[in-house]
């Protein structure tokens, strides 16, 4: 039995009500992120680590229920032989603000990814992917206007987050041999 999703409306409502200061793509970048450098999620550290990020002293019931849920999930997602992953964006009908929302992401997963402290060798694919991330990350996406060709190449923009994002968890997190433990060695949230 597997919980609900966590909405984007939802998360960003349990923020607000807390006082956080990062939206839920953000958020959930950042969860990917170090998730995708080998950590896992651990209840107690676990809402440690998220509510520093927020910026909160402590995270409300509500929120560290599910933040845990979330990292979760997209732990299963990121791992999904059938690609479900998608990260947490607004889905508002303005081209900008969707737009905005993946920028945000890809710099809450460059923090994570960062906070998780990989300490592999990062494979070309990822390390490029990493820096693709960055770039998009620097982009100002407020200036963008509905539009067949924009919504386009924001889709294909979206598409390339999705994949390389499952590109750098798989490479980073490599399946384990038959007699170790399900999950990968890595560096633990604290």
């Amino acid at each position: 039995m597997s919980a609900e999703p966590v909405s984007f409306d939802e998360l960003a409502n349990q923020i607000v009500a807390a006082g956080g200061k990062i939206g839920p793509s953000e958020l959930h970048g950042f969860i990917c992120g170090l998730l995708a450098a080998g950590a896992r999620p651990d209840k107690k550290r676990w809402q440690k680590e998220v509510a520093e990020f927020l910026d909160l002293d402590a995270l409300p019931a509500d929120l560290s229920r599910d933040s845990l849920v979330l990292a979760e999930q997209s732990q299963r997602d990121l791992s999904d032989k059938n690609f479900s992953f998608q990260p947490l964006l607004s889905n508002s009908d303005e081209l900008a603000e969707r737009g905005q929302t993946l920028c945000l992401w890809c710099e809450g997963f460059l923090h994570g990814f960062g906070i998780g402290k990989y300490t592999g060798e990062l494979p070309p694919t990822s390390s490029e992917a990493l820096k693709d991330f960055a770039e998009i990350a620097q982009l100002d996406a407020t200036s963008l206007e509905n539009g067949a060709e924009q919504e386009r190449e924001l889709f294909e923009v979206l598409e390339y987050v999705r994949m390389a994002a499952m590109n750098i968890f798989v490479e980073c997190n490599p399946p384990s041999d038959p007699g170790e433990k399900k999950h990968p060695a890595g560096p633990t949230l604290h």
